[in-house]
């Protein structure tokens, strides 16, 4: 028993001090990722589509206040047959802008991910050089991290140094 306790011990000790040797980091991507331009052309370009999307969902609820309008103003002269073909026309329209309005969320949804991902792949490819370069065995996203010690060290610096961001 004796043996097999110092034994463990004896494979115990190299394993412990290559546990201490690892090197890890910490990373705060919320103070790198609004500074890139990608992320700018990335914030430019959702704003035009969603500018586009608005001016068309605006367009359309014009044209549906305008026949309301109109049949409003109509429809105590109007036939029976025509004021059913009117509402079904207001109707169709109300849910054309529905339906826009809930396909425009999805849209600006799927751009933001599509957009993100070269900004994702670029940040990735940074930290693997900035560890590789600094022999980290890890670097951790600093917005998970509960507690970081003053001597841990932020990888934050030389990823901005290594994107060109001051």
């Amino acid at each position: 028993m004796l043996k097999k306790i110092v034994l463990f011990a004896l494979l115990l000790i190299p394993v412990m001090g290559y546990a201490q040797e690892q090197k890890i980091a910490y990373f705060k991507s919320d103070e790198v990722i609004p500074l890139m331009p990608e992320y700018t052309q990335m914030l430019d370009s959702l704003r035009k589509s969603e500018a586009a999307l608005q001016a068309e969902l605006e367009g359309m609820s014009d044209e549906y206040s305008k026949k309301v309008t109109a049949f409003s103003e109509q429809q105590a002269t109007l036939a029976e047959s025509i004021k059913a073909v009117r509402l079904k026309e207001i109707e169709r329209i109300r849910e054309s802008a529905q339906t826009l309005q809930q396909q425009a969320m999805q849209i600006q949804d799927d751009l933001q991910k599509s957009l993100f991902v070269p900004i994702q792949t670029k940040i990735r490819n940074v930290l693997a050089e900035v560890g590789t370069e600094n022999h980290f065995a890890y670097i951790i996203s600093a917005e998970v991290l509960l507690y970081t010690s003053p001597q841990s060290t932020d990888a934050t610096p030389l990823v901005k140094a290594k994107l060109g961001i001051k």
